[in-house]
């Protein structure tokens, strides 16, 4: 199931923008375009690379939603080849497109290409686009893109905006489509939440080993994963063992298996709230993810969070970590909880 992305993105100076529901495509013949060249610096901040979809309602690609993304809440690349733009938005969805320019074209000029078909299967001599993710696609389309501006230095791409409108298979609901995309965008995804938000799950006390490691975990009933039921592991009773690398902490208990990453901008556990957290390793690489699993039980898909409650390293090294989560599979309501207590 799709989720859209919460975050609110700034409005990007200059970008294209489609009309909502025309059903039509917009346009006119496109025209050889200038290279604009260098922007000048002007000490200006950047606006986040950033973008945006709306889907009609009855457009097959979107689903008839809107969604917004930015470094803040997922991983975009773009990549540029001579007059051909490949995009990839990896984030609570995972988004891929092309836009190719006439064949004649070298370089991304600015212009508006219209009367295009599905890339890779368009009529080079007047360019394609194709725009596919989570799963859907078209199997034909037909579609326009504008180019509203564009720089380089030498032959690197270094910024561009365009926006796009594509139609599946003949019909009149379009996916809309606006990119801003700037090189020198550092922006990054945020850290956890800390303090953490007081109403988040914990157990409750004395249900927690008061001394050693342990993994604890504690099963609603009509949870998946757990079965309702509740148990405790130590180092004394059972097979238990806890590792970490990179933002990433493995735990193992007697057949059970859980994976907790941080956000791509942490490359350590910090302390605080992991939240809107999909399953690894599917997640969304801007947020972070989880998973737990054994006893030959797992979750298709998966929304949970995690906590770090306190965390020490020597340098790189894990020495101590204490972390809760919950986790609920397939959208439903019952929760798998957890507590990992682990000194080195």
């Amino acid at each position: 199931m799709n989720t859209i992305a919460e975050a609110v993105i700034p409005s990007a100076p200059g970008a294209g923008s489609g009309d909502a529901g025309t059903g039509t495509d917009s346009g006119t013949e496109a025209g050889a375009g200038t290279d604009q060249g260098t922007v000048p610096d002007t000490g200006a901040p950047i606006a986040p690379n950033s973008v945006r979809l709306q889907s009609d309602s009855g457009d097959y690609v979107g689903g008839g939603k809107h969604y917004e993304y930015s470094r803040a809440n997922s991983l975009l690349t773009l990549q540029a080849k001579g007059g051909h733009l490949s995009v990839r938005v990896t984030g609570d969805e995972s988004w891929f497109a092309d836009f190719a320019l006439p064949a004649a074209m070298t370089k991304v000029q600015p212009g508006t290409y219209a009367n295009l078909l599905r890339y890779p299967f368009h009529n080079p001599v007047t360019g394609g686009l194709s725009w596919s993710g989570d799963g859907r696609g078209c199997n034909k389309l037909t579609g326009s893109f504008t180019v509203s501006s564009v720089s380089y230095v030498g032959d690197v791409l270094k910024a561009v905006e365009l926006s796009f409108e594509q139609h599946c298979e003949g019909r009149a609901p379009a996916l809309h489509g606006q990119i801003h995309w700037n090189a020198d965008d550092l922006s990054v995804a945020l850290g956890p939440v800390d303090p953490p938000p007081a109403s988040l799950w914990a157990p409750a006390a004395g249900q927690t080993p008061a001394t050693g490691n342990y993994v604890y975990i504690s099963s609603d009933p009509g949870d998946y994963i757990g079965g309702g039921k509740t148990s405790v592991y130590t180092p004394d009773t059972s097979l238990v063992g806890v590792s970490e690398s990179g933002g990433r902490l493995s735990v193992q208990a007697d057949g059970w298996s859980g994976t907790f990453v941080t956000m791509n901008s942490v490359t350590q556990l910090q302390p605080g709230y992991y939240g809107g957290l999909n399953r690894y390793p599917f997640n969304n690489p801007a947020t972070g993810g989880l998973n737990w699993s054994g006893m030959g039980r797992g979750c298709n898909t998966l929304r949970g969070w995690f906590v770090v409650d306190a965390v020490t390293y020597v340098g790189t090294t894990l020495k101590s970590i204490d972390l809760r989560f919950e986790q609920h599979c397939e959208g439903l309501t019952p929760a798998l909880h957890g507590k990992v207590h682990w000194v080195f």
